[in-house]
């Protein structure tokens, strides 16, 4: 157990190191990587016992440090996704990877989507079409495509931690 969660310290410092040296550099247009939320859901949905609110919050907030963007802003909805990602591929009781592309798929655009909002609610001036179109779309298959990757390293080095039916039940 101690050895997990080492994997995913060293994980989260991989993916804010990545964020902040190789992110800037590949973006293109408007839209680049964001490593630490594609780790982040990732961890949440290879293993649920691994994560909390916390993980997540605190790689949101450095995101929002480091950014420029409103902060508490990736840091809300980074946590938001996360607890749903977590949730809802422990209540499916399905281990496929299916299932895990399915829910990574869900919460990645929840996550972009919430923080696309965000941004529109903090008075960034664009219009919500433009936003959808130029930001969170080319930033969404940016992070799926890393949070699939990262998520299939994962599931090789710390193996899954699926919950039985008898578990689901007294959730």
């Amino acid at each position: 157990m101690m050895g997990d969660r080492i994997v995913v310290v060293v994980g989260a410092l991989i993916a804010f190191l990545l964020q902040v040296l190789l992110a800037p550099h590949i973006a293109i247009g408007f839209g680049f990587p964001n490593f630490m939320v594609a780790f982040c859901l990732a961890i949440a949905v290879a293993r649920q016992d691994l994560t909390g609110p916390v993980l997540t919050f605190l790689m949101g907030l450095l995101y929002d440090l480091i950014s420029g963007g409103p902060v508490g802003g990736m840091a809300f909805s980074l946590t938001l996704a996360g607890a749903v990602a977590s949730s809802t591929f422990r209540r499916a009781n399905n281990d496929t990877s299916f299932m895990a592309i399915a829910v990574l798929v869900g919460s990645v655009l929840l996550a972009e989507l919430v923080y696309g909002l965000l941004f529109l609610l903090f008075g960034y001036a664009i219009g919500f079409g433009e936003a959808l179109v130029y930001r969170v779309l080319p930033c969404f298959i940016y992070d799926l495509v890393i949070a699939l990757a990262f998520y299939f390293l994962l599931t090789r080095l710390l193996g899954q931690n699926t919950p039985t039916s008898s578990e689901i039940r007294q959730l």
